[in-house]
């Protein structure tokens, strides 16, 4: 006797898995049966597992069926948070989703916010934009940023660099079973021209001596030194030798001569 063994050829092309699965269910204390899916999509088909987050194992009135998770008689403790994990040769997907089971006489309340209409931060610094947030079941909070959606839930957002491409309109939408609401925060940024508050002083140099000069500007962003020479009769725009310290706001020139005599002109520049 021969045993042949025929294993089915592998696909031409490789997909990893991707699960499609809601963040959150909510039923009421009682149901007779709750049934989640996990639709996962890849080639080739994805296996399928259910976990859960809180506790050591699912309840007893819970259980896999395929790629459904099932619980029977839903009671208080089914609430938590359950994960689906879709995996195949060339990837692994997980998504989680939130149970929340209700008092059969529960009330219900649509989320309601508040939120300022507009906040002002600097440019370059750390912007924080907050939705406060009330409801029952507890509001999923989710953000867009000018209609586009951003990658952050909760009900605070920060921005860590504010700068023009991060300014305009910040939508905070708060969802759960009885309602959405949504308000709109103008996020604005501030900044100051530079102003050139110590200017260099004119000054009169011994020949083969050194001198410092200081240009000291304020602005935001904090702006930056340039320092330009013209010599009167060599009619050129060439430093003499020099060093910089400060970040450019102090000019050392080394060993002047009467040929070098020219103008010194301070320059402060940022983005405005």
């Amino acid at each position: 006797m021969i045993l042949i063994s025929i294993s089915a050829p592998d696909p031409a092309f490789l997909i990893k898995p991707t699960i499609i699965l809601p963040e959150y269910r909510t039923v009421s204390e009682g149901y007779s049966s709750l049934v989640i899916p996990c639709y996962a999509e890849g080639i080739p088909v994805p296996s399928i597992t259910w976990e859960s987050l809180d506790k050591s194992s699912i309840p007893f009135n819970g259980k896999q069926l395929a790629h459904f998770l099932v619980f029977t008689n839903v009671s208080r403790i089914d609430g938590g948070h359950y994960m689906c994990t879709a995996k195949n040769k060339i990837g692994t997907d997980i998504k989680v989703v939130h149970v929340i089971v209700r008092e059969k006489d529960e009330k219900q309340i649509a989320p309601l916010i508040d939120a300022p209409s507009t906040v002002q931060v600097k440019y370059y610094s750390e912007g924080r934009l907050r939705c406060n947030v009330t409801g029952y079941p507890t509001p999923l909070v989710k953000w867009k940023h000018n209609n586009n959606v951003v990658q952050s839930s909760g009900n605070t957002l920060v921005i860590n660099r504010v700068t023009n491409s991060t300014t305009g309109t910040y939508t905070c939408i708060a969802t759960n079973v009885a309602g959405t609401s949504q308000a709109n925060i103008q996020l604005k940024v501030t900044y100051d021209v530079p102003k050139i508050i110590t200017p260099p002083v004119t000054s009169v140099i011994m020949g083969g001596h050194s001198h410092n000069f200081t240009c000291i500007a304020t602005g935001h962003p904090e702006p930056n030194i340039k320092w330009t020479y013209k010599m009167y009769i060599k009619h050129t725009t060439d430093m003499p030798s020099h060093q910089m310290y400060n970040h450019g706001s102090e000019l050392t020139l080394y060993l002047m001569n009467t040929q070098e005599s020219g103008q010194l002109t301070c320059t402060a520049k940022n983005e405005f």
